[in-house]
């Protein structure tokens, strides 16, 4: 999709979050504009940045980087996500995830893999949750996952 189509498409969603995509990126696949919603529909997440390479959502931005959400995995107030994603392997990578308030983590997972492409794969490089993933994992049972 080339970026008029989805900043066309990311600007009718902004009402429940911003939305932004670095310059560079000049053409996004489906997919990731899809999981890009999902998430921004959320009603705790308030910022969305699409890079090349990285989906990145949060409740937070760093003060001194407004266009860059936060999701250090230990952060006391900012409930976020950071996505790898690789295009020419078809998988997304959960490389940070927080939420001091509980539940909010399962809902990011269970937006991203509403609408989770059947040719793609769902993976978790380090797991360092204490059985968060391995309930993920059950709860989407459907997909083929990379733990």
């Amino acid at each position: 999709m080339n970026r008029k189509q989805f900043e066309k498409i990311f600007k009718e969603h902004e009402s429940e979050a911003q939305i932004w995509v670095i310059t560079r990126v000049k053409k996004l696949p489906k997919e990731i504009v899809q999981m890009a919603i999902n998430l921004a529909s959320l009603d705790f997440i308030n910022y969305v940045r699409v890079c090349d390479e990285t989906l990145a959502v949060s409740s937070e931005n760093y003060p001194r980087r407004p266009k860059v959400p936060i999701t250090d995995e230990n952060h006391e107030t900012a409930i976020g996500v950071k996505l790898l994603y690789h295009t020419k392997y078809k998988s997304i990578d959960f490389f940070e995830i927080n939420s001091p308030i509980k539940g909010n983590g399962g809902k990011m997972v269970d937006a991203l893999l509403k609408d989770f492409p059947e040719n793609w794969q769902p993976c978790v490089t380090f797991d360092w949750s204490n059985g968060f993933w391995d309930k993920m994992k059950k709860r989407h049972d459907n997909l083929k996952w990379f733990l």
